[in-house]
């Protein structure tokens, strides 16, 4: 396949001219990035059936394409750039540098002279020794007196490697070619009015003072430059050329017309990516700049994976941070108030490092958005829900807005960014009336609750993004589980608050709902896992995560007992159940009907059997190491 670009266009207030000799584009226009798959900057395919599509969706949407590329960016990026003026001196970071700042690679580029350039040498080098010394120079405004001109031909390659300052001169005309990077740092503006921002102290920290290493290559006809980030091949077509790439090749025609596949007409100014597998023949009488593409070696590949979860404050939002930190994530929480940030668990997080918090709400698209621009998320975790079933009843339209309608607000901020991102939603039992058990993916969804109804929706838009948009979600549901961190308004913490105090001397009776209500105990560690798990499967689908075990809350209260040497018993029935202590003959436990939902479930348990064989996943914890482990805290 052969897919034809249209450029992305920006104007700079340093434009030349040269860009408006070959498009049809704005006056003022600088830089016209022919090859791009940046966000909200990206090429557009101009024929077949992705016409009107732009290069990133394809390239998102179709990997095939580019021989399954797994780098979540479109790797290169290919500029034209007219300059009218002296343009700012910079530098670009390495690796090493990039992954700790800002978890990015390094920067490498080199810049193609076209034939209509002007400038008679570039920027290419300053002329101290040392960051000390280049901080001396810029501090007493020497700068430019330090500044390495090289002189350049037509025709030449420069090639910047990442630490080398550099900088276009005024009436320069260049093909730039670059690694897809948006790290670059200003060291000098020439004192221009208005004022730019200027990065000194991570210039300063990047900069490599070895100015011997050759960069300018004459670059003739049926030239090659060949490196480990990308290669640059020049061809002189006077007759035919064909050709079948093992990886997608990107052209862009220099000088000249000619047909392709006796199909297409090309001239100067075309750029064409030429798909993986491709055979391709150009007849005519062009020059062509081919760009293979280059796998990056595995050592480079260190940057962390970013994951957004959403709901942080709360007992799985906690496991999972803890998890992803330790698997070297950079971890993005949202919470809902600036207090959030002071809680005891969102601080121990936050001293980890690589930890980050950002204020936004289910039911605020624009704070969603803002977020969500700024992470990139690899992987989205989605907790955020109103997840009592009891005030769904009281709450329905909030309960709607937050599970139902916040769900979808990611998921269309997944499908507008076209970010290659991955969603976990944290999908509810409550799904299921609980008559038949243990449920199975084949049973029917009963929903009992406006909360059940909400997640209803948020499961089935979940997977109709998928099938529809090709995102990666996934939906997983998750059986009941607990922790020390469970909030206090959950049956499992009152039970164990009560013990405690009956531990500590306490004459404390305790009162609860449905006590035949049969739910399964996880711990929220182990549930943390499997919903990292979830993401890291081949294929996308949904899951049940369950231990495959229930017992009535009677049974929960009879165990965390024998942690305070109580023995209970419970007789009678209904509203007049009680739990006696069996050595004392003292009421313990009572039914409150204050407390009874109604339309409860009445036994939720099912088997991850289909989980398990796909991930190897195993739970660690049983009802007694749960319990065991909230009677600690």
């Amino acid at each position: 396949m052969i897919l034809f670009l249209k450029p992305y266009f920006e104007q700079k207030p340093w434009a030349g001219e040269e860009l408006n000799k070959i498009y049809e584009c704005p006056s003022g226009t600088g830089e016209a990035w022919i090859v791009s798959g940046y966000n909200k900057k990206s090429s557009t395919i101009l024929n077949g059936i992705y016409k009107g599509k732009s290069l990133r969706w394809v390239y998102l949407n179709h990997p095939e394409l580019f021989g399954e590329n797994e780098e979540k960016e479109f790797p290169l990026l290919l500029k034209l750039i007219s300059a009218g003026d002296d343009l700012s001196v910079q530098v670009h970071p390495n690796d090493d540098y990039a992954l700790k700042t800002k978890n990015q690679l390094g920067k490498f580029e080199c810049w193609y002279f076209l034939d209509e350039n002007k400038a008679s040498d570039a920027i290419l080098g300053v002329n101290v020794k040392n960051a000390l010394e280049l901080k001396m120079v810029l501090e007493q405004g020497k700068i430019e007196d330090y500044l390495i001109k090289k002189n350049i031909c037509n025709g030449d390659l420069a090639v910047i490697t990442p630490g080398r300052v550099h900088a276009l001169r005024k009436g320069s005309f260049i093909l730039e070619t670059q690694e897809s990077s948006d790290i670059t740092y200003r060291l000098y503006d020439y004192n221009r009015k208005p004022e730019r921002e200027l990065h000194i102290k991570d210039s300063l920290n990047v900069v490599d003072y070895d100015n011997e290493t050759k960069i300018i290559y004459p670059f003739n006809k049926k030239s090659a430059y060949k490196s480990s980030h990308f290669d640059l091949v020049k061809y002189d077509i006077s007759k035919h050329l064909t050709y079948t790439p093992d990886t997608y090749l990107i052209c862009y025609v220099l000088d000249g017309k000619g047909i392709l596949n006796n199909e297409y007409e090309v001239k100067k100014g075309d750029a064409f990516i030429i798909t993986k597998d491709e055979k391709t023949t150009l007849e005519g009488n062009a020059t062509v700049m081919a760009i293979v593409p280059k796998k990056k070696e595995k050592e480079r590949m260190k940057m962390r994976k970013v994951a957004l979860i959403t709901g942080l404050i709360s007992q799985d939002g906690y496991y999972l941070s803890d998890l992803l930190l330790s698997k070297n994530y950079e971890v993005h929480g949202l919470i809902q108030t600036r207090s959030q940030m002071y809680l005891p668990m969102v601080k121990e997080l936050e001293q980890r490092g690589n930890f980050f918090i950002h204020c936004a709400d289910m039911t605020d698209t624009s704070s969603l958005n803002r977020v969500f621009e700024m992470v990139h998320p690899d992987e989205i975790y989605h907790l955020a829900k109103q997840s009592h079933v009891d005030l769904s009843f009281e709450m329905p339209e909030y309960t709607t807005e937050v599970n139902a309608i916040g769900t979808l607000r990611l998921l269309d901020a997944i499908k507008n960014s076209e970010i290659r991102t991955k969603i976990f939603n944290m999908s509810s039992p409550y799904l299921f009336s609980g008559e038949q058990y243990p449920q199975t993916d084949e049973t029917r969804f009963e929903p009992k609750s406006p909360f059940a109804v909400a997640e209803e929706y948020a499961y089935h838009i979940i997977d109709t993004y998928r099938e529809c948009y090709n995102i990666f979600a996934v939906n997983g549901i998750c059986y009941n589980h607990e922790s020390k961190f469970r909030n206090e308004t959950f049956v499992s913490k009152k039970i164990i608050n009560a013990v405690k105090r009956i531990i500590n001397g306490e004459d404390f009776i305790l009162e609860l709902g449905n006590l035949n209500a049969s739910r399964e105990w996880g711990h929220a560690k182990d549930y943390a896992l499997a919903m990292w798990e979830a993401l890291q499967v081949k294929e996308p689908t949904n899951f049940i995560i369950s231990t495959g075990k229930a017992y009535t809350i009677r049974d929960f209260v009879i165990k965390a007992y024998k942690r305070a040497k109580i023995d209970l018993i419970f007789e009678g029935s209904g509203l007049g159940e009680v739990g006696i202590d069996k050595n004392t003959g003292k009421v313990m436990v009572k039914v409150n009907s204050d407390l009874l939902r109604p339309n409860d479930a009445k036994v939720l348990v099912s088997s991850s059997t289909k989980f398990n064989k796909l991930t190897g996943f195993e739970f660690e914890n049983d009802i007694e190491s749960l319990i065991d482990s909230m009677m600690e805290d």
